[in-house]
């Protein structure tokens, strides 16, 4: 069964601190460090089959325009639809096999997901996801990070001996 993230765009981006820093920027400089932020996460991860990103769009017109960014698609709502409206859109249409999470911490949003019996995800948890923010106990950082400890202890008894202290 495929795993689908459908993610509240300007939702997170106003949560997300890297983001909210970028829009001193622009917006759309912040849109696309968020989307690179994605793209980046699916490279390393395979958590979900597609991850489908929704923002309100300000383009006259009926409908959705979609781009693609390797494993992130990127939908704008046009004027006649806001992003709320398409990810409610998305859900409704999804199959009973797809399996969808939604990142948002919009009520609206959160409660339609819920509906639709889909998981949904605060955007503090999404920021945790996508930066790879684990346990100590399971995460590559963490060894590393151990294996600093043991170079520093080489280290440090080297210079002990060099020193004399030993």
């Amino acid at each position: 069964m495929p795993e689908y993230l459908i993610i509240d765009g300007y939702n997170a981006i106003s949560k997300i601190k890297e983001l909210e820093d970028k829009k001193d920027i622009s917006l759309e400089a912040s849109r696309m460090y968020f989307i690179k932020m994605l793209s980046d996460f699916t490279h390393r991860n395979r958590t979900f089959d597609k991850i489908i990103v929704v923002f309100d769009s300000k383009e006259r017109g009926l409908g959705v325009s979609r781009e693609s960014y390797g494993g992130v698609e990127v939908l704008f709502a046009t004027n006649d639809k806001d992003a709320d409206g398409v990810i409610v859109d998305l859900l409704r249409d999804a199959s009973d096999k797809d399996r969808i999470k939604v990142a948002s911490d919009d009520n609206f949003v959160r409660n339609h997901a819920r509906v639709y019996g889909s998981g949904v995800i605060a955007i503090k948890e999404l920021r945790a996801i996508i930066m790879l923010k684990k346990r100590k106990g399971n995460s590559k950082i963490a060894k590393d990070e151990d294996m600093g400890d043991i170079k520093r202890e080489s280290i440090n008894a080297e210079l002990r001996k060099h020193w004399r202290l030993e």
